[in-house]
Formats: C-alpha cells, sequence, structure tokens
C-alpha cells in the first residue's frame, strides 16, 4: 500500500484505480489502514462521495456525475451531512481562538488544536486556571453514548501519559442523549455544555 500524505489523496485514487467509487466497508478499511488515528465516519464517506458526485473533487477518469448519480432524497442526506460537518469545522475554528468562552480561565496548550495521542485526535487540549489539564470535545449535533466514550477515551489516554497531573474533559454539543447527561452526573470529571446557533441577517440587495 502507498503512502498517502492526506485521506483525500487516497480516496481520489482509490476511485480513479476502481473507475467508481468504493463501498463504505472497503473505502473505511483502507482509511484505517493508512491513517489509524482517523476519525473516519459514514458522514465522511458521504461527503467524499458527494464531493466528486458534484465535481468539486476532481478524479481522473471521472466526468461530473459519472456513475455516482442519487436520488433526490439521498442529495439531500449529503447536503445535510456537508453542512453538519462544515458547522463543527466552524465551531471548531471559532473555540480554538476563544476558549475562554468555554469556560473562564482556560488557556489552549501551544499544540492543543487537534492534539494527536495514541487514542486519537483530540479536538482542543487546554489548561484550566489551576494548571489541570481540560480535553474538549465537538459535536455539531446530538452528543450520544459514543462521543462521551471517544471523549473517556481521550482523558484516559492523556492522563496515563501526564505524570502528577490530572485531567478532565468538556463535551461540547448542540444536544445530549439523555443517557449522556445521566452518565456525566456520575462523572465529576466530565462536563457538558450546549452550544446555540445564532444567525445575523445582512441585506445585500
Amino acid at each position: 500500500m502507498s503512502n498517502y500524505s492526506s485521506i483525500k489523496d487516497l480516496v481520489i485514487d482509490t476511485c480513479a484505480s476502481e473507475g467508481q467509487f468504493p463501498s463504505y466497508e472497503k473505502l473505511t478499511g483502507l482509511v484505517l489502514q493508512c491513517f489509524p488515528n482517523s476519525k473516519w465516519q459514514k458522514t465522511h464517506y458521504a461527503w467524499y462521495k458527494s464531493k466528486i458526485k458534484r465535481g468539486q473533487i476532481l478524479v481522473p477518469g471521472f466526468e461530473e456525475g459519472n456513475d455516482l448519480a442519487s436520488d433526490p432524497v439521498e442529495s439531500e442526506i449529503e447536503e445535510s451531512i456537508e453542512a453538519s460537518l462544515s458547522l463543527e469545522r466552524d465551531l471548531h475554528s471559532y473555540l480554538a481562538k476563544a476558549v475562554h468562552e468555554i469556560e473562564k480561565g482556560l488557556v489552549l496548550l501551544t499544540d492543543g488544536i487537534e492534539h494527536q495521542i495514541d487514542a486519537g485526535r483530540i479536538d482542543i487540549l487546554a489548561k484550566d486556571s489551576a494548571g489541570q489539564l481540560v480535553v474538549i470535545e465537538l459535536k455539531a449535533g446530538i452528543a450520544k453514548d459514543a462521543a462521551l466514550g471517544q471523549l473517556l477515551g481521550y482523558i484516559g489516554c492523556v492522563a496515563e501519559k501526564s505524570t502528577g497531573n490530572s485531567v478532565r474533559g468538556i463535551l461540547i454539543a448542540s444536544d445530549f442523549d439523555k443517557r449522556v447527561v445521566y452518565a456525566a452526573k456520575a462523572l465529576p470529571q466530565i462536563k457538558l455544555i450546549k452550544y446555540k446557533v445564532a444567525f445575523q441577517l445582512q441585506e445585500i440587495t
């Protein structure tokens, strides 16, 4: 298997060599083989498929739309997924520059954005006013069990490598599954924060 500098390069090369967009199972296997710490999910698969189908990501030998045409329902799902991923990127970008808005006294670590550890890639890693490490995980939609499990895994990994430092976590989402709320109440090192999006309208014409 060739070495790829990014998941995008892998997706393009795989599509070009097969002449079609690969199945979710096949592409996921390739991604995890080449990028074992990736946060690859079905939403990313759908996003790449949508981009290639629309010609926004060019693949040698592919014409715009090629054999990836989908029905209107699938297109709506893809657009919803793309909007969700875009919102998560915007949320990440904003909060990385304003961690103090998450919690007073928080300071971003030097390498605290997309901080790579053995368990994966932490969205934001910071320290609070008491010097305690804080792992921050962002979700654009409703946070479910998997999001809490992911955060706990990151906390455990960071704690194992941090001598003398206790570690806690903050999960930020638009809302939370009830089980996540109940679980967080039993975990004193976990804080849940709900965000709200405010729209500003500007008249153009």
